[in-house]
């Protein structure tokens, strides 16, 4: 208390000039009509860009959230799109069968940790077991191919990444249907190598890669990248190099995509196998 009167005393004739310039203010503000109307817009435009201020500092605070909503509402219209589902062909006489059923769902993540300069990658994503994830589905953000799941907790999964030195994915020449394969020789993240399409087939500068759908990781026609360059050395095939459609520096969220008839699938490869096994020779 002995400090704030030491103050008022040391500052007394400017705290004084402050005060009546105040009441003067208010005085002529109160009884001429002009300068209230002009005080009052102005304070009005003071006002308002400090609400508009705080608006903004509130819609920043808020972006984290805004984003995971916005992920899930682009998985579930990503779950309803033409693709993830298949036809249901029960009448041979039908000419267009509209009934179908769905056979990829996707759910939303978001990737907690990554790396991208070494020879075998990986990123973790915060959802685990409990969030539905389970090892070998597939991973996309972007509208590209990110990777496949290989190991999965309560709460967290590990992905393996285009940038893993073991990373094989089916792809094909989207112009022209031919088939390929899609992996990473290293070094730069933004670009892989597509191997095993034959030089008989035309590949150009521009040219689309994307998923074939053979597998139970990803559906058809998912982008996994444009050609921009293309290798001729090797005598039989094309060694062609693409630009990624994901951009693994500021990758943020994904979607994790469960094929449901995977297992039915698998079933039934396995009876299949087990059965050449019993009529081979021995």
């Amino acid at each position: 208390m002995r400090h704030i009167f030491g103050l008022i005393i040391k500052y007394y004739v400017f705290l004084m000039f402050l005060a009546l310039q105040i009441v003067s203010l208010a005085l002529l503000f109160r009884s001429n009509n002009f300068h209230k109307a002009e005080f009052v817009k102005h304070s009005s435009d003071v006002v308002g860009k400090i609400y508009q201020a705080r608006a903004k500092a509130s819609e920043y605070l808020r972006l984290g959230e805004i984003n995971d909503e916005l992920a899930l509402e682009i998985a579930q219209m990503r779950t309803q799109m033409p693709e993830n589902y298949i036809p249901l062909r029960q009448d041979v006489d039908t000419i267009r069968d509209t009934l179908s059923m769905q056979r990829y769902y996707y759910r939303n993540g978001k990737v907690v940790n990554a790396s991208i300069n070494r020879e075998k990658n990986y990123i973790i994503i915060d959802r685990g077991y409990s969030g539905g994830v389970a090892p070998e589905m597939g991973v996309i953000a972007q509208g590209s191919i990110v990777g496949i799941v290989r190991s999965v907790s309560e709460h967290f999964a590990v992905v393996m990444p285009i940038l893993h030195a073991d990373f094989t994915g089916s792809v094909k020449l989207k112009r022209a249907g031919t088939l390929g394969s899609l992996v990473w020789g290293g070094g730069d993240p933004s670009v892989a190598d597509v191997i095993k399409i034959p030089k008989n087939v035309p590949v150009e500068i521009g040219d689309t890669l994307v998923t074939t759908g053979f597998s139970s990781y990803f559906p058809s026609n998912i982008l996994a990248g444009i050609v921009v360059a293309v290798d001729d050395v090797d005598n039989e095939y094309h060694i062609i190099k693409i630009k990624l459609g994901v951009d693994f520096r500021k990758l943020d969220h994904v979607f994790i995509v469960s094929d449901i008839l995977k297992e039915e699938q698998e079933n039934l490869i396995e009876q299949v196998e087990q059965v050449d096994a019993a009529i081979s020779p021995k």
